[in-house]
């Protein structure tokens, strides 16, 4: 059957809208591209305004649909009502390279509702969000923050992540494609996945986590390269999303908004896909930016990504060992496995980060924030290996970013006098060459005296700049 085609353009410039009419009434919409060299966005509004199309292109060609029965609609696609199909579309675009006027080919034409693509046993994310804990009750959940799919840059399916997170012992985990948001996704029985999105810009990337919508639906994608317009989307997002700065000191990808309030940041991932070529060096540097903020009173929690784009046989360049959705693991000590659950223990600091097995911190009775405290404290740590990769594992205490204790053991006790002043106590876990295997969150004593001296990301760049 002969389709009719609503649009023929090239995406030759760096950003763009184009308005299509359509006067008919549509089952389907299918948006499809060409000859694509770069990495593009596109979203697809209805004449009602609303978002129903996402599309982040890595490959060189692809299509997404639309449509009116949801089961016939792409991944990252959302089902439209017969009678909002006659009137003015549009396609907001972006580019992240220009390209030549003859590169990228897009088409929108009409559809029809025969595929099956999206099928089979659905979970809409924002049930998710709401969803009770029909599993075993635990005192600690596995996660990972960070994954990628073929709906962005990476190369697993959705169901491909949700095996990998089963094997890697994953309670739940949050995908987080480029600038795309997942409003459903495969059902796993064991598994729980929550929404979220990884706010992609050349100023740094930034995942919203438990994510209840998409900035990209009231936002346009341009927004996202201007500093102002980006701390107003962050400020806008933590009203609807926990905020994690992502792999901080990583070039190309390092987060380098200097204007960025440093209060906006509540989470920062520190340990990034460990596999990858650069990451010792970016995890290390990352220690000491989260070190230099939580000397200066601002309480981030650190927590990990995988960041995984391959296939999970699949290894970066020099590494020994594959790159794997689930390492590290992010351990969440939480009541339940509920989005409420999880998100209020983060928001405690409840978090370690491991890139095997759980690194145990006791804290005789302290709290994660002690004010108007002095006296002993007494802490115990305990790691359930000694060995990762066949290489020795040993712990160091951290008192104020400094290390005043490091054994190679599977228990480590420490105590010291605290006095009135602010201080914070940390443990890391490095193995014998020099690689980051996991650490907890600090306990903070007496924060609330200390006085921010940094307030702007740029501040925190400087002092780093200045240490090298």
């Amino acid at each position: 059957m002969q389709r009719e085609k609503f649009l023929d353009i090239k995406l030759n410039k760096a950003y763009d809208v184009v308005n299509l009419t359509i006067d008919k009434d549509i089952k389907a919409l299918t948006i499809k591209w060409s000859n694509n060299k770069q990495f593009f966005s596109a979203y697809v509004f209805g004449p009602d305004k609303k978002l129903y199309a996402q599309i982040i292109a890595a490959k060189e060609n692809g299509e997404r649909r639309i449509a009116t029965i949801q089961s016939s609609c792409s991944p990252c696609c959302q089902s439209f009502k017969p009678n909002i199909a006659k009137g003015v579309w549009s396609l907001e675009y972006g580019v992240l390279n220009m390209c030549d006027a003859d590169d990228i080919s897009l088409e929108i034409y009409e559809g029809d509702l025969d595929s099956e693509e999206n099928s089979f046993n659905e979970v809409n994310l924002n049930d998710s969000i709401k969803m009770k804990d029909d599993g075993p009750k635990k005192t600690s959940y596995a996660a990972d923050f960070h994954t990628h799919t073929i709906y962005s840059d990476g190369k697993m399916s959705r169901e491909a992540n949700n095996d990998v997170a089963i094997k890697q012992g994953l309670d739940f985990f949050v995908p987080t494609d480029h600038n795309v948001y997942h409003y459903t996704w495969p059902n796993h029985e064991g598994l729980k996945v929550y929404p979220g999105i990884e706010i992609t810009s050349s100023l740094g990337h930034i995942n919203l986590l438990f994510a209840e919508k998409t900035p990209f639906a009231e936002h346009a994608i341009y927004e996202i390269e201007d500093e102002e317009g980006l701390v107003k989307i962050i400020k806008e997002a933590k009203d609807y999303s926990l905020i994690s700065v992502n792999h901080p000191c990583m070039p190309p990808w390092d987060f380098h908004a200097k204007s960025f309030p440093l209060d906006l940041i509540t989470f920062m991932e520190v340990i990034n896909d460990p596999t990858y070529m650069t990451s010792k060096k970016a995890i290390k540097d990352a220690i000491k930016a989260w070190n230099y903020l939580l000397n200066d009173g601002y309480r981030v929690i650190s927590i990990g990504g995988s960041d995984s784009h391959l296939l999970p046989e699949e290894k970066y360049e020099g590494s020994a060992h594959p790159s794997l959705l689930g390492d590290p693991k992010t351990i969440v000590y939480a009541k339940e496995n509920t989005a409420e659950a999880l998100k209020d223990a983060m928001l405690a600091g409840e978090v370690s980060v491991t890139r095997s097995k759980e690194i145990k911190l006791s804290a005789n009775g302290l709290a994660r924030e002690n004010e108007n405290f002095t006296g002993r404290a007494s802490l115990r740590a305990e790691l359930l290996e000694n060995n990762f990769q066949s290489s020795a594992l040993h712990i160091s205490w951290l008192i104020d970013g400094e290390c005043v204790k490091d054994e190679k053991a599977k228990e480590s006790m420490f105590s010291i006098e605290i006095d009135s002043a602010y201080h914070w106590i940390r443990v890391d876990v490095w193995d014998e060459d020099g690689n980051l295997y996991g650490y907890t969150n600090p306990i903070f004593f007496n924060r609330k005296t200390k006085e921010h001296e940094m307030k702007v990301w740029g501040d925190l760049m400087e002092k780093m700049s200045n240490e090298k």
